[in-house]
């Protein structure tokens, strides 16, 4: 027996909306907002960063004419493409002037199409992105810290030729249908992340130039294939084998943070030869060990709250660890082996050699990580999103019906506020769902004409950040509350709703305050009046099963 919903989410997302599959009406979308761009895992995998974008600011960016731009010197342009000769003392650019706006993000985009030596990087204003010394095509995002123009410059060395230059304006906006790793595959039905604002701290997230340590020659920018899925910068950094624990540390800047603030550190570590991965804060105590072969965190010190570690399908691993900040000293640090001071009996087999590959380091201010925030020589901010309410009285059915989620939070042990099905824009008529800080625990809220016919906390037997399907049935005398395929609560309640009471569903309360932030992967709502109790009994188990 398939009951098809009145409505269901997420199908698509377009520029700011939310779609539901709810036929021949917009009734049924969701506003989306986010002023930022952000990244999402995609349904390879990979890490991909989704926005909107403007027109193209730069003119003849494929070099079909030998116009618009001003060329410096051992620059020229002829057959389709601007060409270097390497006859510089210095450095020198190929520019525009006059298409970026200060403290505006761009997407910036070059083709090197020929290459025999030196290095290029392309400019936003006075902000530069890293070196490039290949073949290839590079990607930048950049905020323009000046109204300088957009040029690419190339090192006194640099012999070779660049095609296909794009610069179009990040103007953000787009909700994400994010993927999620599953034992180092991808579940092939998406959610809808909806995440709090966060900024990562750590200024370089892709760059060596955030590592620091005595020995420069431990770590440098190599170009290979990272988490998104092309060749593009990451960090390599090597193995030193001093006896009898192997070390080699690179430290990086966190950002201004308190003494007590709990912090999480985020970032995508591969193997290069060596295993043995030490990542966290600049005390021992605040930092985890991880095992790069066998995909094990091997121990977590005193002031670590909790550690994580997913495998991506192309060998990258996420480490993620939150702690306790102990220190003023706003450092962290990622070794390939790791401190002297940390002994172990733990026997270091099998990693005599290599090192490690680094990319996507982040830190910000919170209990959980959220998704990558890219850094280039300045903490950047991801804006909070909001989705607000679709539905109206004519779609949902308010004497009989059933209210269903798919949805999990971000942490086991944050409260990840409410969805809801209500009367239009008032704290009164509505039913809600919403994760407990507790472990495993749901609270439901039934509520008719402002007073709370059912307000209680359930434990699910399931993780919170797990996604747990959720069912809740309103009909006057019969009210149940069901998760995960299993009947958790009843109440032979009279109260339910007059006809065309139910009018939207909220991602908060209908007010709009408590606004959710965790994951959400499936919304219903049912008619069930011309049901009986027994199919609607089978209806409840099948879809929260």
């Amino acid at each position: 027996m398939d009951i098809p919903s009145l409505f269901m989410i997420p199908s698509a997302v377009s520029s700011g909306k939310v779609h539901s599959v709810f036929p021949n009406s917009t009734d049924a979308d969701f506003d989306f907002n986010r002023d930022s761009d952000a990244t999402r895992v995609n349904s390879e995998g990979l890490i991909e960063r989704v926005g909107y974008y403007g027109s193209e600011e730069i003119t003849n960016g494929s070099f079909d004419t030998d116009s618009n731009w001003v060329k410096g010197t051992g620059w020229s342009i002829a057959n389709g493409k601007a060409s270097n000769d390497g006859s510089q003392s210095g450095t020198s650019e190929i520019y525009q002037t006059g298409v970026v706006v200060i403290g505006k993000t761009y997407k910036l985009v070059y083709n090197i199409v020929d290459y025999t030596s030196g290095t290029l990087r392309i400019r936003c204003g006075n902000t530069f992105d890293v070196t490039n010394n290949a073949i290839g095509t590079y990607t930048a995002f950049l905020t323009a810290t000046s109204n300088a123009g957009v040029g690419i410059q190339a090192s006194a060395d640099f012999i070779g030729s660049i095609d296909n230059v794009s610069v179009k304006e990040v103007t953000g906006d787009r909700a994400r249908l994010n993927y999620e790793i599953e034992g180092g595959l991808v579940n092939t039905k998406p959610s809808l992340l909806l995440e709090p604002q966060r900024t990562n701290t750590a200024e370089y997230s892709e760059n060596a130039a955030v590592y620091t340590y005595n020995d420069s020659t431990i770590r440098e920018n190599v170009q290979i294939i990272t988490p998104y899925g092309y060749k593009s910068q990451a960090v390599k950094i090597d193995a030193e084998f001093n006896e009898p624990y192997p070390i080699r540390a690179a430290s990086f800047n966190l950002g201004s943070y308190s003494t007590n603030d709990v912090v999480t550190l985020s970032g995508f570590v591969k193997y290069n030869g060596y295993r043995y991965v030490q990542f966290g804060g600049y005390f021992g105590s605040e930092s985890s060990r991880f095992d790069l072969i066998d995909g094990v965190i091997i121990q977590n010190q005193s002031n670590v709250i909790s550690s994580s570690m997913v495998k991506f399908p192309n060998d990258w691993y996420k480490l993620t660890v939150t702690y306790t900040f102990q220190n003023t000293i706003g450092n962290g640090y990622l070794y390939a082996g790791w401190t002297l001071s940390w002994n172990s009996s733990f026997a270091f087999t099998n990693a005599r050699s290599g090192g490690i590959y680094a990319w996507g380091l982040q830190a910000e201010l919170g209990s959980y990580p959220t998704s990558y925030i890219p850094t280039n020589g300045s903490a950047q901010t991801r804006a909070a999103e909001t989705c607000n309410g679709a539905g109206t009285s004519s779609i949902f059915e308010s004497t009989d019906g059933i209210f269903y989620v798919e949805m999990a939070a971000f942490s086991d042990t944050v409260e990840g506020k409410r969805v809801s099905l209500s009367e239009d824009n008032a704290d009164a008529d509505y039913i809600s769902f919403d994760y407990r800080a507790t472990s495993n625990t749901v609270r439901v809220v039934y509520n008719v004409g402002g007073s709370n016919i059912i307000a209680n906390s359930y434990n699910i037997s399931s993780s919170s950040a797990n996604f747990n399907k959720l069912a809740f049935r309103f009909k006057a005398g019969n009210h149940q509350f069901y998760a995960n395929g299993n009947l958790i609560a009843t109440s032979t309640s009279s109260s339910i709703y007059s006809a065309g009471t139910l009018s939207q569903i909220q991602f908060s309360l209908p007010s709009g305050a408590q606004k959710i932030e965790g994951k959400i992967r499936d919304i219903r709502v049912y008619n069930t009046k011309e049901m009986t109790d027994s199919e609607v009994d089978i209806l409840l188990t099948k879809i929260t099963s």
